[in-house]
């Protein structure tokens, strides 16, 4: 079962989906909630030559040098937003604005919002669950596919959502997301 708007409102106000910060009006739809963009930019940079495994996990490559990451402020020093600008055929990674808490009876799943795919903007094409028990910032692998360079703004732009699943029983505590020393948050 998909989780109608009034069910998630239920449920953040118990206090079992928690967002940090709170969600604003403009981010409820009828069975999702849109997530803001962070300030946060991670780009991968090729090296010529060089074969990775992902294999054994992203460890294998963590400490490669191959990561360069921007941290935006909210505004610079002339009092304007900040933004990331994404040229076509660029991949990076960003994160959410929005720190989420998924609690043991629910699966959240995050996708692209078509506004953005239209412009030829992919979002989050893989690993979209958010396991039961889950919590912290999202990851977004934002890829540019079409021929016009995007500016995102944190905390303005919204380029994905997340809609919630009922499970049929509640995921118990020694196995849910961060009972295993291989998760992370």
């Amino acid at each position: 079962m998909i989780l109608a708007q009034a069910q998630i409102r239920e449920e953040v106000a118990k206090g079992q989906i928690r967002f940090d910060p709170p969600l604003e009006e403009r981010q409820w739809h009828e069975a999702s909630v849109d997530l803001r963009l962070g300030f946060k930019f991670t780009k991968l940079i090729a090296k010529p030559g060089l074969k990775v495994s992902l294999a054994y996990g992203m460890s294998t490559i963590a400490d490669t040098g191959l990561w360069k990451e921007k941290i935006l402020k909210r505004e610079d020093d002339f009092g304007k937003s900040e933004s990331y600008t994404v040229d076509p055929g660029e991949f990076i990674l960003a994160q959410t604005y929005e720190r989420i808490w998924v609690p043991r009876h629910l699966i959240g799943a995050v996708e692209g919002r078509s506004s953005y795919a239209r412009a030829g903007l992919s979002m989050h094409l893989t690993a979209p669950w958010l396991q039961p028990s889950w919590n912290g910032l999202l990851t977004l692998e934002i890829f540019n596919s079409g021929p016009l360079t995007i500016e995102l703004t944190p905390a303005v732009d919204k380029p994905c959502q997340l809609t919630f699943f009922q499970l049929t029983s509640e995921v118990p505590k020694e196995i849910a997301y961060g009972a295993r020393p291989s998760d992370t948050f």
